[in-house]
């Protein structure tokens, strides 16, 4: 589990990284009711890693089949 996590991260900090600056960003330009967002993305990364890598953290190449 924890490879699949780990893979996922290599390819995607960078996205996971903008959806934290944009909660941030929209929590103090528009309202803090947005950092009730910041919870909540763990669910979708763990949902994607778990789909997307096997247990080696390798992307699986069935996706698309």
């Amino acid at each position: 589990m924890v490879k699949q996590l780990l893979g996922l991260w290599r390819d995607t900090w960078w996205l996971w990284l903008g959806f934290v600056l944009l909660t941030l960003g929209f929590s103090f330009l528009l309202g803090y009711y947005f950092l009730l967002l910041l919870p909540c993305l763990p669910i979708p990364f763990f949902y994607f890693a778990i789909n997307r890598y096997d247990e080696t953290g390798a992307e699986k190449r069935d996706l698309g089949a």
